[in-house]
């Protein structure tokens, strides 16, 4: 008995960090640019005093995050890759469409994985593809993890929507 629920620990385990190792791959490659804010960063966010200002909307949403990554070529190869290792990562972790846009051949994909609070997602992966004539072809690959509010998410895109 010992060693199922071992293994069940060990499967389920892979299964909800898999996202995470395998984006993790693409910060050692040259044509990749990558962003990685950690936990330790969003600690001293969570330090500053909430303001009542608009502008520190932002910061109050960041309290909730433990990870920020962002990775992003302009590689075709690379970009084909990203993509297949993000179909991959949305069966494994079971994340659910958010919402899509495409336009021309620019597409974005947003994933979530859902809580029992349906104001709270536990991550969000987005997905950018721009589809250049010739071997350009801009991929990006955004991964939030935490305890993210998506009232104050839709919130913050309203509010810098409306500016444009």
């Amino acid at each position: 008995m010992k060693k199922i629920v071992f293994v069940l620990a060990l499967i389920l385990s892979a299964t909800a960090s898999f996202a995470q190792s395998t984006f993790d791959k693409l910060e050692s490659l040259d044509e990749v640019s990558s962003v990685v804010i950690t936990k330790d960063a969003f600690e001293l966010i969570r330090q500053f005093p909430d303001a009542k200002s608009e502008d520190m909307e932002i910061f109050n949403t960041a309290k909730g995050l433990n990870e920020l990554k962002v990775f992003s070529t302009e590689d075709a190869k690379i970009a084909a890759k990203m993509e297949a290792m993000v179909n991959t990562a949305i069966k494994n972790a079971k994340l659910t469409q958010l919402m899509r846009v495409k336009d021309k051949d620019s597409k974005v994909r947003i994933y979530v994985k859902t809580t029992k609070n349906k104001d709270l997602v536990s991550e969000v992966l987005m997905f950018v593809r721009n589809k250049n004539k010739g071997d350009k072809s801009e991929s990006i690959i955004v991964t939030l993890t935490g305890e993210i509010d998506v009232n104050k998410l839709s919130k913050i895109a309203e509010k810098y929507s409306d500016k444009e």
